[in-house]
């Protein structure tokens, strides 16, 4: 969360830093995370309160206020974008007490589902009910929200360093996963720099920069985490007709429009060097990619990664579960076989989100791992 402190002509960024964290350090944040406005109203970040209550079910907690009784809801999970809820209240039966400025916490049945702000107050009046809608976002909106601080150029960078410097600036904690590669200095086809565009967001920005190395970001609701899926880590859990419990509907989207057999990469540095994946698609189409995000040292893995990208838009399942299974998590792994909807083979696919339904259902959206693993598969479905 933030909080608000008046800047003077007379008071410098030191000041500030001083007054809000006890010592200078953030000063240089303060001042980018304000644009170096020179007096008025500025933001700073605090840390809130991160206790779970221990209640259980979904409820939505506005400073002191604790609400449950919400007519409908959603909330949204998804990999490589922030936490987010909706609830829609019917204000003709009671007084809510609603505004863009106190701490919001959304808890599921799992505990903290995030911490963040209301971000949309929809009111609506008819002849017969009163009845608001409340969109949320977690604190982690706000690199949604804003524009690349200046300078846009990174120089000599690891991807860790630049993450956790943005991060910093606007007072989001974000974590890791132990892959040494985070820890590389970025290595592309413009040298040793990585540059955000002009009018590019940040979170924009910061997952363009993990993607190109084959990372994920993820928001946990109070902090972001950055890593990558790794297949054979951890245990599956299978959806397979007629052995399963708990799968209300299924539904699969298997789209070849749009995608290529061959995906060509090429890059100037720090040679002349050009690198063509294959996926098995079965008709002669290519597709040359031009981006800065090269790895220049590895362009074989980045151009799977980028055909792997591809296919995991267009080779989709969505099961519509019973509350028995709210304990899934985005980035697990299934096994899922259906002869119905074209999946005659046990096949293997990762939750990208979850939407839990107001009527006790989920809503599970999966996407083929080699999404977030950068491995092309060896078949694809009805291919």
């Amino acid at each position: 969360m933030f909080k608000g402190i008046n800047k003077t002509d007379k008071t410098n960024w030191d000041d500030l830093s001083r007054r809000v964290y006890g010592l200078p350090d953030k000063a240089s944040n303060l001042q980018k995370l304000n644009a170096n406005v020179s007096t008025g109203e500025i933001l700073a970040p605090v840390e809130g309160n991160q206790t779970d209550s221990g209640e259980i079910g979904v409820r939505l907690e506005i400073g002191d206020n604790v609400y449950k009784n919400f007519s409908e809801y959603e909330l949204i999970d998804n990999i490589g974008s922030v936490r987010a809820a909706i609830f829609v209240f019917i204000t003709s039966e009671g007084n809510y007490a609603l505004d863009c400025k106190s701490e919001v916490k959304v808890y599921d049945e799992n505990g903290l589902f995030l911490t963040g702000r209301i971000v949309n107050i929809d009111p609506h009046v008819t002849t017969s009910q009163k009845w608001v809608q409340v969109e949320i976002k977690s604190h982690a909106g706000v690199l949604v929200d804003s524009d690349c601080p200046y300078p846009l150029e990174f120089s000599n960078q690891s991807i860790k360093s630049i993450l956790t410097n943005l991060a910093e600036i606007y007072g989001q904690s974000i974590t890791y996963s132990d892959d040494t590669e985070l820890d590389e200095v970025c290595i592309n086809d413009i040298g040793t720099s990585f540059a955000a565009m002009p009018d590019e967001r940040v979170f924009s920005f910061m997952s363009r920069l993990a993607k190109s190395r084959g990372f994920f970001i993820k928001d946990t609701g109070s902090g972001l985490f950055v890593g990558r899926l790794k297949d054979g880590e951890q245990e599956k859990i299978s959806f397979i007709a007629g052995e399963c419990i708990g799968v209300k509907e299924w539904h699969a989207r298997f789209h070849t429009d749009g995608l290529a057999r061959y995906y060509e990469l090429n890059s100037q540095y720090p040679e002349t060097q050009t690198a063509i994946s294959q996926v098995p698609i079965p008709y002669p189409v290519t597709r040359r990619l031009s981006s800065n995000d090269f790895n220049a040292n590895d362009l074989t893995s980045l151009s799977d990664r980028k055909a792997c990208e591809d296919l995991g838009e267009h080779f989709q399942v969505i099961l519509i579960l019973n509350e028995e299974h709210r304990e899934l998590k985005i980035g697990d792994l299934a096994i899922i076989k259906n002869p119905d909807i074209y999946i005659d083979e046990e096949t293997e696919f990762v939750i990208k989100k979850i939407t839990p339904l107001d009527n006790d259902e989920t809503r599970i959206l999966f996407v083929l791992p080699c999404a977030y693993t950068g491995i092309i598969p060896e078949s694809l479905p009805l291919c």
